[in-house]
């Protein structure tokens, strides 16, 4: 995700925005027309509402334009992500964020809310590619103009919902035993489910985290690992019969579909919560890229620690949603290019985990930034000892918003609110960016 402004867009100029039938060519062509004249457009939106209705809104300093439109003879969502690549040249976009805006749009819209993509004027030179970023709003995106691929998918149940006692032989090449299966996976199940409901306790009613709360409750399914090698797992799917594959043959087969060295390779729409069974000193979870012998096709995983120590719910809450919004970002398995849109993206991941923090934690969260931004202020720079700046009344007033928290976890969060204070500081999304990429080295 880039840094685009979050929200729905205000709107101006009511005659505009009469609903009006076309054909997908007559859209197209009048998208590219508009925005070519309208020279000052800042923000722009395709948003897709209810009832088959495409949006288009171009935002210029001091007036708004929108335009609604219902297409005649395509679905809604194949003519928004067409007037993407019909804007590409004309914004412009370049490959990076002409091509991902398909995964992005898709992934929100499987959530089941609506879509609405936004470009944003650069702040660099004329010319320079436009961030892109891919909203989610409440209502219902579905119609029966809807094509098959975007169509609403039948309903299913809770992914995390399990009979146990119906293992694919290859889950149950695992473990010595059929006992000792049912009472590790149920192990694995119940913590997992148990971190998200911490997420979804953080998310309840905050409107920035809910396509990410779906994406875990809806896409998510258990899984386990292979022993042995890194990056492989069995996913546990719900309601599938059980295979009679056995491990070898899963393997073998999955080495035929993920051939080495091809090039990326798209991942599965669904992501596999990967809980640890045994308890360790690791206490966040993570997310990576794996394998799945279950379907032989890469799969988004999220590790999910079993920690002597707990995490503070609230704290564990919005780490897993940080990184549920770091693998809906992902789309293929490769390595990102650590480009300028890279960055971009990394910096609206942490102003995600910022919106989380100031709702759950509050002022006591909002102090604690103060303070930094104060002691940012003084230096000049970057802070030598940023671990000194929050006095004893700020670190309790900060454990005291999550319920209580050890040394290690206050730290944690202390560190998350430097980097806000110095996003306050910069005052430019942009700068935060090249903040970051500056820190990785």
């Amino acid at each position: 995700m880039c840094s685009v402004r979050e929200g729905v867009p205000v709107t101006t100029g009511a005659s505009e925005a009469d609903l009006r039938a076309v054909t997908e060519r007559e859209f197209l062509d009048e998208l590219v027309a508009v925005t070519r004249e309208r020279v000052a457009t800042e923000f722009l939106y395709l948003m897709a509402s209810d009832d088959a209705v495409v949006g288009v809104q171009w935002e210029q300093p001091g007036v708004d334009h929108l335009r609604r439109y219902r297409v005649r003879d395509a679905c809604p969502h194949c003519v928004v992500l067409a007037g993407v690549l019909a804007l590409a040249p004309v914004l412009p976009l370049d490959v990076l964020r002409a091509g991902r805006a398909r995964p992005q749009y898709e992934t929100v819209l499987r959530t089941g809310r609506l879509p609405h993509l936004a470009f944003a004027r650069p702040s660099g030179p004329p010319g320079a590619s436009w961030l892109g970023d891919c909203h989610a709003v409440d209502g219902d995106p579905h119609s029966t103009a809807d094509c098959p691929r975007h169509a609403m998918p039948p309903p299913t149940g809770d992914p995390l919902e399990l009979r146990l006692g119906s293992l694919s032989r290859a889950v149950r090449e695992l473990y010595p035993h059929d006992g000792a299966a049912t009472a590790d996976l149920h192990q694995r199940l119940r913590i997992a489910q148990d971190w998200r409901a911490d997420a979804q306790a953080v998310a309840s009613g905050i409107r920035e985290a809910a396509a990410t709360w779906a994406f875990l409750r809806n896409s998510c399914v258990l899984g386990v690992p292979v022993p042995g090698v890194d990056g492989l797992v069995l996913t546990l799917p719900p309601g599938r019969a059980p295979d009679d594959r056995p491990l070898a043959e899963l393997h073998a087969a999955t080495v035929r579909a993920v051939p080495q060295g091809g090039g990326p390779l798209p991942y599965q729409e669904r992501a596999c919560l990967l809980p640890e069974s045994a308890s360790g000193t690791r206490r966040m979870p993570t997310y990576a890229g794996a394998v799945d012998l279950t379907a032989a096709a890469p799969v988004r995983t999220l590790r999910l620690p079993s920690p002597r120590r707990p995490l503070s719910t609230t704290g564990r809450g919005v780490l897993l949603l940080y990184e549920a919004r770091h693998a809906m970002g992902r789309h293929v398995a490769s390595a990102p290019v650590r480009d300028s849109a890279y960055w971009d993206s990394e910096a609206a991941l942490n102003v995600f985990e910022f919106t989380l923090l100031e709702r759950v934690a509050g002022r006591h969260y909002q102090e604690a930034v103060a303070a930094y931004v104060q002691a940012l202020r003084r230096e000049g720079d970057l802070l030598a000892r940023p671990h000194k700046v929050l006095d004893r009344r700020r670190r309790k007033a900060l454990s005291l918003a999550f319920g209580g928290l050890d040394d290690e976890e206050l730290h944690l969060w202390a560190s998350v609110a430097y980097r806000n204070a110095i996003l306050e500081l910069l005052g430019d999304l942009k700068a935060f960016a090249g903040h970051l990429r500056r820190q990785a080295g």
